[in-house]
């Protein structure tokens, strides 16, 4: 595999992907235990609180991250 530099736009799409993928299994993971754990309410998995939010927050993490990266790179 190439390897893909810091600050171009292919770096900035694999941010977003694997930011918003992680959100999607961590999110709902989190909201299980605090629903089983804390709050002793049952768990009820939606599709816009478990992958809309997380892709959501992966496209503005990935771009904060990648706009970072390329003004610490000059």
């Amino acid at each position: 595999m190439s390897k893909v530099k810091k600050g171009s736009i292919k770096h900035l799409i694999l941010q977003i992907l694997s930011i918003a993928i992680a959100g999607m299994i961590l999110w709902p993971l989190f909201d299980l235990i605090v629903c089983k754990i804390f709050t002793h309410t049952e768990f009820v998995y939606s599709v816009p609180e478990h992958v809309v939010e997380p892709i959501t927050f992966g496209c503005i993490l990935g771009i904060v991250f990648w706009v970072l990266d390329k003004k610490s790179k000059k």
